[in-house]
């Protein structure tokens, strides 16, 4: 196989990086699955060297894991993994609060943005939208803060927002709206800068969180 132009490669390696983070994020890939290099290069139609720079960037993020003797996994989380990356989430999302709130010229496009594009998709029955606006959402607060390696490190938590799909659609309407009221009243104390209130709306958000399920 030919050798690619750095340049062609990089941009292979984003596409691949991008589409597979995506997939994860919306677990779309079944957990335990050791992912095949030829299998997922002809999927997401790159070349096999941008699909292994891709994989390790997602394996160090904690998106998928390296096996024992080779290639790489989607990880099963268990119980006390959900708990553990909650709660540095909640540290990393709390952390910013404080951060932004304290600037007053804090940036909340991308928060109201997110907030937004999450009732569009929830009125519009766009299950998978709903679930690609909530994950925006909560980075977007993160990005608020303006700290570079604060982002970074918040990206290394890859907690999935939903645990298993349902057919209940009126289970889903309910979770949803719960959901939409909350990051309205989150946003709404951020836009306030009020911290200690947006940081307790979080906390009660993320801790008790429900599935938000879709259908595949």
């Amino acid at each position: 196989m030919p050798k690619l132009r750095k340049d062609s490669l990089r941009s292979q390696r984003e596409q691949a990086y991008d589409s597979l983070r995506g997939m994860l994020i919306l677990q779309q890939v079944e957990a335990g699955k050791r992912l095949r290099e030829p299998e997922w290069a002809a999927r997401l139609k790159v070349h096999r060297s941008a699909l292994r720079e891709a994989f390790a960037r997602l394996a160090a993020e904690g998106f998928i894991e390296r096996g024992e003797r080779t290639g790489y996994f989607v990880p099963r989380l268990r119980a006390e993994d959900v708990a553990e990356v909650t709660k540095i989430r909640l540290a990393l999302e709390c952390l910013a609060i404080d951060e932004g709130c304290a600037d007053r010229e804090i940036g909340l496009e991308a928060v109201t943005r997110a907030c937004g594009e999450f009732e569009a998709f929830f009125k519009g029955g766009y299950a998978l939208g709903v679930i690609e606006a909530d994950r925006r959402f909560h980075e977007a607060i993160v990005d608020a803060a303006g700290m570079r390696r604060l982002s970074a490190l918040y990206l290394r938590a890859p907690l999935p927002l939903i645990n298993q799909p349902t057919e209940d659609r009126e289970l889903w309407a309910a979770e949803c709206a719960r959901t939409l009221e909350e990051h309205q009243a989150i946003l709404s104390a951020l836009e306030r800068r009020d911290a200690l209130v947006a940081k307790n709306l979080l906390r009660a958000h993320i801790t008790h969180r429900p599935n938000l399920p879709f259908r595949r």
